[in-house]
């Protein structure tokens, strides 16, 4: 019988835990992993804003440069058969085929555009196809568009447009459409005809 104050007696020892020590791994246990590259990790400032000296997406161009695809491309003094860009701008040059939301061509030719916004200025232009098109002191040969600018003397071939504004001459509207493709089709009906009889 203790009593308070008294010593409990000797304590009793604890049996200690044994660990497994590790079994020894063949390379049988062992899985197959493809090789990973580990890149250090940024400071959190690089996370917040990318960096401002970051290099873009290299742009892709076929071997002879005649066909361009990148996000901007700005021409001067040369000629490429087809562009694919989101911004393009030529001034004294010459395309082909120009495929983007903002196409603009000064001083220079243009066969095709297909864009958004389309903007010719003392040059010429096959055909344009655009949202809103803008022309200066350009010739135009077709120019199909919801919106057309026309700023100075222009002149477009044929024009099929919802709005048009400024100083414009069109040579051939859509009356005159209808007109030279009746006469064109009297032609082919009258030479056809003499051919059968010879």
């Amino acid at each position: 019988m203790t009593t308070n104050g008294a010593d409990p007696g000797p304590a009793t020892p604890k049996r200690a835990r044994r660990r497994k020590a590790p079994r020894d791994l063949s390379a049988a246990d062992l899985l197959p992993v493809e090789r990973v590259d580990v890149v250090p990790r940024l400071p959190a400032i690089a996370d917040a804003a990318p960096a401002a000296d970051a290099a873009p997406a290299a742009p892709s161009i076929d071997e002879d440069g005649a066909w361009i695809q990148a996000e901007a491309v700005e021409l001067h003094q040369a000629a490429v058969g087809r562009i694919d860009a989101v911004d393009v701008a030529v001034t004294q040059g010459a395309v082909g085929a120009a495929k983007g939301e903002h196409i603009s061509v000064e001083m220079g030719a243009l066969g095709a555009a297909l864009g958004d916004h389309v903007s010719i200025s003392q040059g010429f232009a096959g055909t344009m196809i655009a949202r809103d098109a803008r022309v200066e002191q350009a010739l135009v040969r077709t120019l199909i568009a919801q919106n057309v600018n026309v700023h100075r003397p222009s002149a477009v071939v044929f024009m099929l447009a919802q709005r048009v504004s400024g100083d414009v001459r069109v040579l051939v509207d859509w009356r005159g459409a209808l007109a030279l493709g009746a006469a064109a089709g009297l032609l082919a009906g009258l030479v056809g005809r003499g051919r059968r009889k010879s």
